[in-house]
């Protein structure tokens, strides 16, 4: 008898929804409303950034580079010639990061692969 409830607990549990990571598109959208909820303040909602105080993320070669960069700058902030970006990592879990930066990567006229929650999750080690 123990074999077949086995057998039969192995059908059922095929059958049940596996929980899926978000594909690029779910990252999207979700990054889209952090980021108009929190970055557009400083960035812009268009990405244009302000001039001489917020730098712009439409078009800017960082953005759209080495994801790891990106990662770490979200993550730990960064101190540049325009000011200071605040961090974000005790704000933020590893699937909002990846989130934001995969829209921001994504958005306007940017043409950036998208980041997933695992890899932020090793950056952030």
């Amino acid at each position: 008898m123990p074999v077949i409830a086995l057998v039969i607990s192995l059908i059922v549990a095929s059958f049940a929804p596996q929980a899926l990571a978000p594909g690029p598109e779910a990252l999207v959208q979700e990054g889209k409303k952090l980021f108009e909820n929190t970055c557009a303040d400083c960035h812009r909602v268009n990405g244009q950034g302000l001039p001489d105080k917020f730098p712009a993320l439409d078009r800017n070669p960082f953005v759209v580079g080495d994801p790891a960069k990106v990662i770490d700058t979200v993550l730990q902030g960064r101190k540049g010639k325009l000011g200071q970006m605040p961090t974000w990592k005790d704000k933020f879990n590893d699937q909002q990061v990846a989130a934001i930066i995969t829209y921001v990567r994504q958005a306007w006229s940017n043409k950036g692969t998208a980041v997933t929650p695992e890899a932020v999750k090793n950056r952030r080690k």
